[in-house]
């Protein structure tokens, strides 16, 4: 199965997408890739007021970080909680603490500027420092004594997008690849078992339940989901399997806005690391953040020389 989806991101998504991730200080969030009127800006981790990251033009904005344990009544605990929630988010957004421009933090006593000094002497990329300013400000609340905004940019090259919780890659190639507009390249997935790498079964039920939790889980990697796929390939060695096949596939992307679907059949083989796997599944999923140039050469080059059977 490859997929193609919108962003990345983590992350970069403009359609809705939503996960649940852990901030290192132990508070779990919504990651949400919020839908916009704007296609140039991607939102992220949207909340009543405003989102925590948006993204736009290779740049990542985010809102300021306060801590999420305030019975850490101290600068130095509340510091570290932030950074660490910080790298959350950019790691959403598709980048990291290297890539970070520009940094504003408030503290409501500066007498305590040394203990903030020394949580950001542990976080900060020293070959790679950011701008910063400090200042004192009183904060939205009693209980916060730091607040922290940054500014980063976007990497400027492909990411390798990988993930023990699928099948690994079998050959020359990565589970997928984020470039840095957002966009996702998924190598094809089959239903072959994460860590074993054993087929999961013979049935095509059981091959396609594979699958798609192999997609699943690298769209998760890549900070996406099956909400964000805008396109699907599907190939299959008997194209009579085509409705046991959608019944799964729309179990899978659900009702609303699903994607664009191609579906093939009459695919003699898959070959898998030199082996020619016959009488197997092979689904291929797209979105704007997946899709796999070298997986759709590599398949194609399995269709026989006279063509295949195509559903829409």
């Amino acid at each position: 199965m490859v997929a193609f989806v919108s962003s990345g991101a983590v992350s970069h998504g403009l359609y809705q997408a939503r996960r649940v991730c852990t901030v290192r200080s132990g508070v779990r969030i919504r990651c949400s890739a919020s839908p916009s009127s704007h296609s140039d800006i991607k939102r992220f981790v949207e909340g009543p007021k405003f989102n925590q990251v948006n993204v736009h033009n290779g740049m990542v904005y985010l809102s300021g970080q306060v801590a999420a344990d305030t019975s850490d009544a101290t600068v130095l605990g509340q510091s570290k909680q932030i950074f660490g929630a910080i790298d959350e988010l950019l790691a959403i957004a598709g980048t990291d603490k290297s890539r970070v421009l520009s940094v504003s933090a408030w503290l409501t006593d500066m007498g305590e500027f040394a203990d903030f000094n020394s949580a950001w002497d542990d976080w900060v990329d020293m070959e790679n420092k950011p701008t910063r300013a400090c200042v004192e400000s009183k904060l939205a609340k009693p209980e916060f004594l730091v607040e922290v905004a940054v500014t980063a940019a976007l990497p400027s090259k492909a990411g390798i997008i990988s993930t023990d919780k699928a099948a690994a890659a079998v050959g020359p190639y990565n589970q997928a690849i984020r470039l840095a507009d957002g966009m996702v390249f998924v190598s094809g997935c089959i239903g072959l078992k994460p860590g074993s790498g054993e087929m999961a079964g013979d049935t095509v039920e059981v091959q396609t339940a594979q699958a798609l939790s192999n997609m699943r889980e690298i769209l998760a990697a890549a900070g996406a989901a099956p909400s964000d796929v805008v396109k699907t390939m599907i190939l299959l060695e008997d194209i009579s399997d085509f409705a046991e096949v959608n019944t799964m596939y729309k179990e899978f992307f659900g009702e609303g806005r699903v994607p664009a679907r191609y579906a093939c059949g009459s695919i003699a083989a898959v070959l898998v690391d030199s082996t020619l796997l016959k009488d197997s599944v092979h689904l291929l999923i797209v979105c704007p953040f997946c899709f796999s140039l070298l997986n759709k050469v590599h398949v194609r080059s399995q269709v026989p020389s006279e063509g295949c059977k195509g559903r829409n």
